[in-house]
């Protein structure tokens, strides 16, 4: 017979038994060894489910013709009926099926008891376990990562690809973070192509290798229909560039180690299922680096998103900011996530500015699949505008500044792959309203949107 939705209470386990033709609520205490039967007068449903118990009452749940109903009583108003262990042996109802009789009826009875040996699982039992693969980003960066988690769950690890749209490097990681101690553990390593800087007011490429370790403390403040994530950590780094072209013999391969702190902070409301984003939320990110060794320096960057009801219910108006200042120093550049105005080429400069205003609407709600394969939910736009403003120096160190301002319309494609991921992916159109010094030629931009996921939901 079936037992389900055990509940401790003192020296008692509660728990629910298909007895006859009904689910009954039975108790079996510990200290006389007794099994008994909880009955009521007054029950209303079929079936006692999930029950709860306190000293004085009981609660379940029982089904109903209107859904599943909550029932409340008291211990005083319940009857507990001593059952004998022996007479429980295959009462089951057949409810006069008669074929449940024929074939391998009765097999579960006739499975012989056994006993087996109980041992802890090892530590490193089945330590990797990719089971997903999960689009995500973080403007500028977009990501694409096949996912682990230990059969113990306390390991997470993945294997990913990153782009950033602003830099135009790519970024191929392994990152594992470890959850059996607080705070958790993370280790990795980072393997970045083209990156490009500024050297001599010239723009170099180079490649760069990044093994890293380091701690962060994850803090959930959720509550009601308001959830609030603070994460906040630090990581030693060790970072080897390889540079190309021109400047690869007077560069060579310096390598240097640096510690980079983080901290990231994100709040919203509950939304509806046809509703782009929440109709309040905020996120930010605050990041600072500095060297341990060999060089002088430092880079700070702070990003935040502010989201508002746009003039339907199901429109967005999504504010954004960001600000990034590093020394003068030109020891050393660190990458950035630093979300430059969509279309251009980005570098880093001395200190950036930027702010940018997004309005997202619904198109067309398709609600159309295609073979069990993909299902298209929603068609929707964003209309924006971005202004980035720069400052840095010349090579006689005189100031230089420049504005970097586009607009333009993107295209998203709300689709579910295989009835279970969710994966939005689109195309966008910039018009460059300045000059792209450090990119190529022309005013109008087309660009492919990778799968993202803005906010966890």
């Amino acid at each position: 017979n079936v037992i389900g939705f055990p509940f401790f209470s003192h020296d008692t386990l509660y728990f629910s038994y298909a007895y006859k033709k009904n689910d009954e609520l039975f108790a079996y205490t510990f200290r006389d060894k007794k099994l008994w039967i909880i009955e009521t007068k007054n029950e209303q449903g079929l079936g006692k489910y999930h029950a709860v118990v306190n000293d004085s009452n009981i609660v379940w749940s029982s089904f109903t013709a209107e859904g599943n109903r909550l029932q409340k009583f008291s211990k005083q108003d319940l009857q507990f009926s001593e059952i004998n262990m022996e007479t429980l042996q295959k009462i089951t109802s057949d409810f006069g099926i008669t074929a449940t009789n024929k074939t391998n009826a009765g097999l579960l009875y006739s499975v012989p008891d056994d006993t087996f040996a109980i041992s802890k699982y090892h530590k490193t039992f089945k330590l990797f376990n990719f089971h997903s693969i999960e689009p995500a980003v973080n403007d500028p960066q977009y990501t694409l990562s096949l996912v682990s988690e230990n059969i113990l769950n306390t390991l997470q690890s993945d294997v990913s690809f990153t782009y950033d749209r602003s830099e135009k490097f790519k970024e191929i990681s392994f990152d594992a973070v470890y959850g059996a101690w607080f705070p958790y553990l993370s280790a990795g390593v980072n393997y970045l192509i083209d990156r490009s800087s500024l050297f001599r007011q010239n723009l170099i490429h180079y490649n760069q290798l990044e093994p890293y370790a380091g701690f962060n403390i994850p803090l959930n403040f959720s509550k009601g229909r308001s959830f609030t994530y603070l994460n906040f950590g630090s990581q030693y780094v060790y970072s080897n560039a390889i540079f190309r072209g021109a400047y690869k013999d007077t560069l060579g391969t310096p390598s240097y180690s640096y510690n980079s702190n983080f901290l990231s902070f994100s709040h919203q409301i509950q939304q509806a299922q046809q509703q782009i984003f929440p109709r309040f939320a905020q996120t930010i990110s605050l990041s600072y680096k500095t060297p341990l060794t060999k060089y002088e320096g430092y880079q700070f960057v702070a990003n935040a998103n502010l989201y508002f009801p746009g003039l339907a219910k199901t429109h967005s108006i999504v504010l954004n900011g960001a600000y990034l200042k590093k020394d003068s120093l030109d020891q050393i550049n660190f990458s950035s996530g630093f979300p430059f105005s969509r279309g251009y080429q980005a570098v880093n400069f001395y200190e950036m500015y930027k702010w940018g205003i997004n309005y997202h609407l619904p198109l067309a709600l398709p609600d159309w699949g295609f073979a069990d394969i993909i299902y298209f939910l929603r068609v929707r736009a964003n209309l924006f505008y971005d202004d980035t403003e720069v400052k840095d120096f010349y090579s006689n160190n005189t100031p230089y500044t420049a504005s970097f301002r586009s607009a333009g319309t993107e295209i998203y494609f709300d689709t579910k792959w295989w009835n279970e991921v969710n994966v939005s992916f689109g195309v966008r159109y910039s018009r460059l309203l300045d000059k792209d010094l450090y990119g190529g030629t022309g005013y109008n931009r087309w660009e492919i949107i990778l799968p993202v996921n803005l906010l966890k939901q």
